[in-house]
């Protein structure tokens, strides 16, 4: 659970309220006239939420393009590499950039 406290002590007791948000490494909700107002926390624990809605938006994303098709299946791949083991390289590099371009492009 949060810490809350009143917006009021940020000014008189910054140093304890930023203290216990990074020792604690949670957030601290400021609260004005009895309202949840504001949510303080240290820059580390910051970061790491940005980090987190960062992965979050590109599982979104990787989801949604498997669901239009955007994909390459295992077997797919599997064969792109023996034609890379076994075959001219050139012409699996332009194969791969075809497929590759194409779903950009989608």
């Amino acid at each position: 659970m949060y810490k809350i406290i009143p917006s009021a002590d940020l000014r008189n007791k910054y140093s304890k309220i930023a203290d216990f948000a990074r020792q604690n490494h949670e957030p601290v909700v400021l609260t004005k006239n009895g309202e949840g107002d504001l949510i303080v926390m240290s820059i580390e624990l910051f970061k790491e939420k940005e980090i987190e809605l960062e992965i979050y938006k590109r599982l979104a994303d990787n989801k949604m393009d498997i669901g239009k098709g955007h994909f390459v299946t295992g077997a797919e791949i599997s064969k792109q590499l023996n034609n890379f083991i076994k075959k001219d390289h050139a012409e699996l590099v332009n194969e791969l950039e075809e497929n590759y371009l194409k779903n950009e492009e989608s």
